[in-house]
C-alpha cells in the first residue's frame, strides 16, 4: 500500500496532478533508493488507510501513456497527510520537543522537482602536436 501512496504523491506534485507513467517510475526509483526515510513515512502513512487500492477506489484516473490523480485521490491523500502531521506533533510534543520545531517538521513536503538530464562535459579544444618521434624513436 506505500508503493500506491508514493504514487499518489507523485500525481499530486506534478503540474495538474498528471504524470506520465516514465516521469513516475523516475520519482519512485529516487524516492525509494535514496535512503530509508521515504519507505519508512510512506509505510506508516499508508498504515492508516491498510486497504488503499488507488485503481479500484477510483483515485487514479488512467490515458493512454498517462495517470491522473483524481478529487478524491487528493482528499485521501490530504486526509492522511493531516493525520501523520497531528501525530508527529503530538509524538514530538510528549517527547519534550519544543512545539516550533515539531511545527517545520510537519510542513508541506512537497515532491522535489526531477533532476535536470546532464550536461555535456565541455572539452578544450587543443591544437595537434607536432609528433617529435622518428620511426627509430629519436626526436627530430
Amino acid at each position: 500500500m506505500s508503493f500506491q501512496l508514493s504514487i499518489l504523491k507523485i500525481l499530486a506534485g506534478q503540474p495538474g496532478g498528471r504524470a506520465s507513467l516514465e516521469l513516475v517510475k523516475q520519482h519512485l526509483a529516487i524516492f525509494y533508493t535514496s535512503g530509508p526515510e521515504w519507505p519508512a513515512r510512506m509505510k506508516r502513512i499508508a498504515s492508516r488507510e491498510p486497504n488503499l487500492d488507488i485503481f479500484g477506489q477510483r483515485l487514479i484516473e488512467r490515458e493512454e501513456g498517462y495517470w491522473i490523480i483524481t478529487a478524491q485521490g487528493r482528499k485521501i491523500l490530504e486526509r492522511l497527510e493531516v493525520l501523520d502531521a497531528a501525530e508527529k506533533l503530538d509524538h514530538s510534543v510528549a517527547e519534550g520537543q519544543p512545539q516550533g520545531e515539531a511545527e517545520k517538521q510537519a510542513g508541506d513536503e512537497r515532491l522535489p522537482l526531477p533532476a535536470a538530464p546532464p550536461r555535456p562535459i565541455a572539452r578544450r579544444k587543443r591544437p595537434w602536436r607536432k609528433r617529435l618521434w622518428t620511426r627509430e624513436g629519436r626526436s627530430a
